[in-house]
C-alpha cells in the first residue's frame, strides 16, 4: 500500500474519533448555554472607593457606613476581600502538584462510587416516580397523542422548511462542486462556498422549529422544554457533518482539497456519520428523561453509554487497523531512508500503540469525569485530536503559501520553498504544542515566563527558542549559499568538459563558514546570558586574548591574510589545475582560511599554507597555446612536413569529439633547430581549452607519426661516431653505432 492510502487511513480514524468527540463537546456546550448559572455581581468600580484608616473604632465604623453610597461599599468590600485572598495566596506554601495526584485519585474513585450507587438507586425506584411522571403529562393540553403530535408537527415544520432550502440551492451546490479550474486555492475556495450553502438548510430548519413550537406550546406540553435539546442535538450533529462532508468531500471528488482516494473518503464519512448518529442519538434520547419527569440519572447513564458506544466503535476500528497505521507512519518517516534513525524506528513502532492508548485514556478521563460531576471535559481529549488533525492542514496551507512566494521552476527556488516550509512548520508546531497544553489546562509560557515561574523553566524555553531560531537562520544561509559540490578531474588528464569553478565557488565555501562561527558565537552568548552568566567581561576579556593570540600566531595571520589577497586577484579557484614549482603542482580540491589543497594527478592530497606560496602556474584559465617539437630525419623537407602538419589539423578540426576543444588549429612553426646535422627539430602548436591540452598532445602525437609513417618521414635516431685505433700503421676506421633503444624520440616537455 501507498504512502498516500495509508496516510488516508491513520488521518482517516483520527477524524473519525474527533468527530465522537467533538459532538459529545458541542452538546455539553449547548447544555451548559441553555442552563442557568448564578452569578456573582459586584459594584460599579469605576467610582473611587475610599481609604480605609488604619486604627479603627466603632464609632468612626458607623460614621464612615452613613456618609458611603452602596456602590462605594460594594467597591469597598471588593477592595478588602481581594486585599485578604492575596495575603492568603501569597501566605499559602507551595502546592505539590505531583503529590497531589495520589489524593486525587483516591477521591476521584471514591466519587465515581457513590455517584453510581445513586444511580443504581435511582434505577431501582424508577416505579416511584409514577406520580412525577403523571404531572408531568398532564401539562400536555391535548393528552399524550396531541403532545406526540404536535412535537412531530414541529419537526415536520423544521424539515420541510430544510429541504425547500436544499432544492432551492440545488443549483448552486452542483455548480460549486464541479471545480474549473484544479488549483489548490480555487479547491478551498469552492468547499468553503460550498459548505456555507450546506448550512443553509439547517438555518432554516432552526428557524422554522423555534418559530413553530411557540406556536405549540399548549398541546406540547412537556416537550416545551425539550425543545432546546432537540434542537442543540439536531443542529450541532447535523452541522458536524456538514463539516465532515466537506473535510472529506466523498460526494465532491473535483473540489477535495486532500489527497483521499474515492474509497477512502467514502469510508472516513460513513464512520463518522455513524459516530454522529450515535452521539446525537443518545443526547436526544437521555433528554427525554428530564422532561418526562424521570430525573437525571436514567439521562446520565444513556449519555454515558452513547459516549462509551462511539469510543468503542473508533477503537475497534483502530484495532483492525493496527499494521495499517504502524506501516503508514513507516511510509512517512523511512520510505526513503536506507539507514532509518533510532527516533524513526521507535516512532513507528509505538504509533499504533500510542493511537490505542490515547483513546483508552481519553474515554477514561471523559468517562470518569461525566459520572463524578456529570460534566464532558472534553477539552482536552478532544482539542488535542482536533489540533492533531488540522496539522496536515495547515502544513499543506504553509506549502502552498511557500510555493506562492517562490513560484520559480529552479533549484534555488526548491531550497528556499523547503527552508521556509520548514520555518512554517516549526511554527504551526510550537503554536500546536501550546494550544494543546491550554486545553489540559496548562500554560506552558505562563510556567515557563509568568511571574511565579522558575528560573530553570524560563532559562529552557530562551534556549530552545534561540536554537530553533538559530537553526532557521543556518538553513536560510545553506539556501542562500548553496553550490553543488564539483567532481574532480583527476589530474593533467581529467575531463575538460567539467565546467571551469566561479570565484564563487571558491568564495562561497569560505563564506558559509565564517557565517556558520558568527551564528555559533552569537548563539552562544545568547544562551549564555539566557543562563544567567555576565558576558560584558567575555566581551571584554576577548579583546586581550585575541591580541594575545595574535602575537603568538604571526604565522598563522601571514597565511590568513596572503589567502586573502590571492583569493582577492582571483590567482586559482577550486577545481583549477595549478603549477606551484617542479614538484607541487594539481587540482585545487578546497581551500579553508589559512591553506589550500591540491589533488595530485597521481592521487596524492598535498596541504600547503598560503604564506608559503610565492610563484601560482594556472593551466585553466581562458586558453592555452601547448608547443610540441620532434627530430625528423636530416634530409626530410620541410615543406612536406608543413603539409602533412595542416592537413592533420584539418582532420582534427572536423573531428566531432576533439574539434570543438581547438580555438585555433594545428600549426606548424617549421624548423626550430638542427640537432648536429643528425637530426632536424621541427615544432608545431595549437591553441585549444584549458586542461583540453592533456589530451589533445596524445591524439596529436600518434596522427603525426602514422601521418609521418604513410609519406615516408621517418623519426631521426640519436647517433653517437666512435673512433677506434688499430695496432701498427693501420688507418682509423670510423665506425658508427647506434646507442639507445630504437624507440622513437618523444615531443619535449613544453615550458609552463
Amino acid at each position: 500500500m501507498g504512502l498516500g492510502s495509508r496516510l488516508q487511513t491513520m488521518i482517516g480514524w483520527a477524524g473519525g474519533i474527533l468527530a465522537a468527540l467533538l459532538l459529545c463537546l458541542t452538546i455539553s456546550a449547548g447544555a451548559a448555554a441553555q442552563t442557568p448559572h448564578s452569578r456573582l455581581v459586584t459594584g460599579s468600580t469605576a467610582e473611587t472607593a475610599p481609604a480605609i484608616p488604619r486604627d479603627l473604632t466603632p464609632e468612626m465604623v458607623d460614621t464612615m457606613l452613613a456618609r458611603l453610597t452602596d456602590a462605594e461599599i460594594r467597591a469597598l468590600l471588593a477592595d478588602e476581600l481581594r486585599r485578604r485572598a492575596e495575603e492568603r495566596a501569597a501566605a499559602a506554601p507551595a502546592v505539590d502538584r505531583l503529590a497531589e495526584i495520589p489524593a486525587r485519585l483516591v477521591e476521584l474513585e471514591a466519587n465515581i462510587r457513590a455517584r453510581l450507587a445513586e444511580w443504581a438507586e435511582a434505577w431501582a425506584d424508577i416505579g416511584a416516580r409514577r406520580d412525577a411522571i403523571a404531572e408531568r403529562l398532564r401539562l400536555a393540553g391535548n393528552g399524550i397523542w396531541g403532545m406526540i403530535a404536535a412535537s412531530l408537527a414541529v419537526a415536520a415544520a423544521g424539515l420541510i422548511a430544510a429541504r425547500a432550502v436544499s432544492r432551492a440551492t440545488h443549483g448552486w451546490r452542483r455548480r460549486l462542486a464541479n471545480c474549473g479550474r484544479d488549483t489548490y486555492w480555487d479547491r478551498v475556495g469552492r468547499s468553503f462556498a460550498l459548505g456555507l450553502v450546506e448550512f443553509l438548510p439547517i438555518f432554516a430548519w432552526a428557524f422554522v422549529t423555534v418559530r413553530t413550537a411557540p406556536l405549540l406550546s399548549g398541546p406540547l406540553g412537556p416537550m416545551i422544554d425539550y425543545v432546546w435539546i432537540y434542537e442543540v442535538g439536531v443542529a450541532y450533529g447535523w452541522g458536524f457533518l456538514v463539516i465532515a462532508r466537506r473535510a472529506f468531500a466523498p460526494d465532491a471528488p473535483l473540489i477535495r482539497i486532500n489527497s483521499f482516494s474515492n474509497a477512502t473518503a467514502g469510508q472516513i464519512h460513513a464512520l463518522v456519520r455513524k459516530a454522529v448518529l450515535i452521539g446525537a442519538g443518545g443526547w436526544l434520547v437521555a433528554g427525554l428523561s428530564p422532561t418526562l419527569g424521570l430525573g437525571y440519572p436514567p439521562a446520565l447513564t444513556t449519555v454515558a453509554l452513547a459516549g462509551s458506544m462511539v469510543a468503542a466503535l473508533f477503537l475497534a476500528a483502530s484495532i483492525r487497523n493496527y499494521r495499517r497505521i504502524g506501516s503508514a507512519v513507516a511510509d512517512l518517516l523511512i520510505a526513503d531512508s536506507d539507514a532509518p534513525s533510532a527516533f524513526a524506528r521507535l516512532s513507528v513502532a509505538v504509533a499504533p500503540v500510542a493511537l490505542v492508548g490515547y483513546l483508552v485514556f481519553a474515554w477514561l478521563y471523559w468517562i470518569a469525569n461525566w459520572i463524578e460531576s456529570g460534566q464532558q471535559h472534553l477539552y482536552g481529549p478532544a482539542g488535542t485530536l482536533v489540533v492533531l488533525l488540522a496539522l496536515p492542514i495547515l502544513d499543506r496551507l504553509g506549502f502552498e503559501l511557500c510555493d506562492n512566494l517562490k513560484r520559480a521552476d529552479s533549484a534555488s527556488a526548491a531550497r528556499y520553498h523547503a527552508v521556509f516550509h520548514g520555518g512554517w512548520r516549526m511554527l504551526i508546531g510550537i503554536a500546536a504544542l501550546l494550544l494543546t497544553a491550554d486545553l489540559w489546562g496548562l500554560d506552558l509560557y505562563g510556567l515557563a515566563k509568568g511571574e511565579m515561574a522558575s528560573p530553570w523553566a524560563g532559562m529552557t524555553f530562551d534556549i530552545v527558542i534561540t536554537l530553533l531560531i538559530a537553526r532557521f537562520v543556518w538553513q536560510l544561509i545553506l539556501a542562500a549559499l548553496h553550490r553543488d559540490p564539483r567532481v574532480a578531474s583527476s589530474g593533467e588528464d581529467g575531463d575538460d568538459e567539467i565546467p571551469a569553478a566561479t570565484r564563487l565557488d571558491t568564495l562561497v565555501p569560505l563564506l558559509r563558514n565564517l557565517l556558520l562561527i558568527i551564528l555559533a558565537v552569537v548563539v552562544t552568548m545568547i544562551l549564555l546570558s539566557s543562563a544567567g552568566v555576565n558576558i560584558g567581561p567575555l566581551l571584554a576579556s576577548a579583546g586581550i586574548v585575541g591580541i594575545a593570540i595574535g602575537f603568538g600566531a604571526q604565522a598563522l595571520v601571514r597565511d590568513i591574510f596572503s589567502g586573502a589577497f590571492f583569493l582577492v586577484d582571483d590567482a586559482f579557484r577550486v577545481g583549477e589545475y595549478i603549477e606551484l614549482d617542479d614538484q607541487l603542482r594539481g587540482e585545487v580540491e578546497s581551500i579553508s582560511i589559512r591553506s589550500l589543497q591540491l589533488r595530485h594527478h597521481r592521487g596524492p592530497v598535498i596541504t600547503i599554507p598560503f604564506g608559503e606560496l610565492k610563484n601560482v602556474i594556472n593551466h585553466s584559465r581562458d586558453w592555452v597555446i601547448y608547443k610540441m617539437s620532434f627530430r625528423m630525419e636530416p634530409e626530410t623537407d620541410p615543406l612536406q612536413v608543413k603539409r602533412i602538419v595542416k592537413a592533420v589539423g584539418k582532420e582534427f578540426l572536423s573531428d566531432p569529439e576533439h574539434g570543438p576543444k581547438f580555438l585555433e588549429p594545428l600549426k606548424s612553426q617549421g624548423v626550430q633547430m638542427i640537432d648536429d646535422d643528425s637530426a632536424q627539430v621541427f615544432r608545431v602548436k595549437f591553441k585549444c581549452r584549458p586542461r583540453a591540452q592533456f589530451v589533445l598532445r596524445r591524439e596529436i602525437y600518434h596522427r603525426l607519426r602514422q601521418a609521418f609513417a604513410e609519406n615516408g618521414l621517418h623519426f631521426a635516431r640519436r647517433k653517437v661516431e666512435v673512433v677506434a685505433a688499430q695496432d701498427g700503421n693501420d688507418t682509423v676506421q670510423l665506425a658508427a653505432a647506434s646507442v639507445g633503444d630504437a624507440a622513437q624520440d618523444t615531443p619535449a616537455r613544453p615550458a609552463r
